[in-house]
C-alpha cells in the first residue's frame, strides 16, 4: 500500500484545523450578528402590564416616565384604534402589550388612570426569540 511522506500528512493536518477554524470563526460570526440583531430590535420602553399596575395616584409624571421608561406616546407596531375619551391633562401610553391614559391634576399628579391590553396575536418568529432569550 501507498504511504505518505510525514511531510504531506502534516500539510494535509494544517489543511484541516484551517478549515475547521474557518468554519466555526464564521459560525461564531453568524450567530453574534443574530444576537446583535435580536438586541438592537428590542423595544426602548417599559410599557407593559406589569409595568402599568405599578402606577398610582398621586405619583409625579416624571415618575410615571420612569416606570414605563419613555415619553407619553405611540410605540405600537400594529395599528391601534383606541376610542377612549381625552381628558385634560391626561397622556397616552401606547405599546403592543399594553396601553394606559393618565390625567394629571393640575399639580402635575396622576389623578385617573385607565389601562388596557392589546390584544394577543400570534407571536413572532423573532418575538418568540426574544422572549426566549429574556431580551
Amino acid at each position: 500500500m501507498f504511504k505518505k511522506e510525514p511531510e504531506a500528512l502534516a500539510r494535509n493536518d494544517v489543511a484541516k484545523r484551517k478549515r475547521l477554524l474557518l468554519f466555526f470563526g464564521c459560525l461564531a460570526a453568524v450567530v453574534l450578528a443574530g444576537y446583535g440583531t435580536l438586541r438592537l430590535t428590542v423595544p426602548r420602553h417599559r410599557i407593559t402590564g406589569h409595568n402599568i399596575q405599578t402606577i398610582e395616584l398621586g405619583m409625579t409624571e416624571l415618575r410615571v416616565k420612569e416606570i414605563l421608561g419613555a415619553e407619553a406616546g405611540d410605540y405600537s407596531t400594529k395599528r391601534l384604534e383606541l376610542n377612549w375619551s381625552r381628558k385634560a391633562y391626561g397622556k397616552f401610553w401606547i405599546a403592543d402589550e399594553a396601553a394606559i391614559w393618565v390625567g394629571f391634576d393640575e399639580t402635575g399628579q396622576v389623578a385617573a388612570i385607565i389601562y388596557g391590553w392589546g390584544l394577543r396575536e400570534p407571536e413572532s418568529f423573532l418575538a418568540n426569540l426574544r422572549r426566549w432569550l429574556g431580551m
